[in-house]
């Protein structure tokens, strides 16, 4: 991935990540209309928290839609692979909760001082495939508009797929350009397992959990409070 565009995954991170990631597996059906009505009112909600004053705040209001509408388990398998299928019992428990705490972490070291008006965030539309809906969008961040590389503007065009679990609209996979968010995150735990000798996972787990403490330690310096 190009350094522009994870500059552009860091802003979009920030957006989305905080709507969750989900399977497939006994999704109930959700139709296009649906689910591009629920897209049109979570970016309205999202949007609202990210000019929201308060980085305190901010991050309250965005970690109670992260724990309430996602179902992070289905994505720690998915970015894990084929390691997930290598783990033992002892060592998926202690992974699972891990990978909550460094994608609740991760996503408040990026950049959230944003203004009234800075971010729009357009439905172009909704495109309904079996049990899931790929919702086209156009997302304006100002910063980047403005910024001397124009690839840019004109907006970033964004696709997620949905799918409904439990009565409950979530995001399964973020793209940009082509991009996937989760095969993305696969290939950083992929690259950190490789590192390790001969792919040891209790190493790669140690190594997890001193990014995750890291981060933590840096949010909490930041915003003075401690992200339990």
């Amino acid at each position: 991935m190009s350094g522009k565009m994870r500059k552009i995954f860091c802003y979009m991170l920030t957006f989305f990540w905080m709507c969750g990631f989900c399977s497939t597996a006994g999704a109930e059906g959700l139709s296009a209309a649906e689910a591009k009505s629920w897209a049109e009112n979570k970016g309205k909600e999202i949007v609202d928290i990210l000019t929201s004053p308060s980085d305190a705040l901010k991050y309250r209001r965005l970690d109670a839609i992260f724990n309430h509408d996602i179902d992070l388990d289905n994505a720690a398998k998915f970015v894990m692979g084929k390691y997930w299928r290598q783990m033992s019992e002892e060592q998926k428990a202690r992974y699972l909760p891990l990978f909550k705490r460094y994608t609740n972490s991760a996503y408040k070291l990026y950049p959230l001082d944003i203004e009234q008006g800075a971010v729009t965030f357009t439905v172009d539309k909704a495109v309904a495939d079996n049990r899931k809906v790929n919702i086209y969008c156009t997302v304006v961040i100002k910063k980047l508009e403005n910024a001397a590389d124009k690839t840019s503007q004109g907006g970033i065009k964004v696709i997620f797929e949905v799918v409904k679990n439990n009565g409950i609209i979530q995001v399964r996979d973020l793209k940009i350009s082509e991009s996937s968010f989760l095969i993305s995150y696969r290939e950083r735990f992929y690259k950190m397992l490789h590192q390790d000798s001969d792919d040891e996972i209790d190493w790669f787990l140690e190594d997890l959990e001193a990014i995750v403490e890291d981060n933590e330690a840096q949010v909490a310096t930041q915003l003075g409070f401690s992200d339990e």
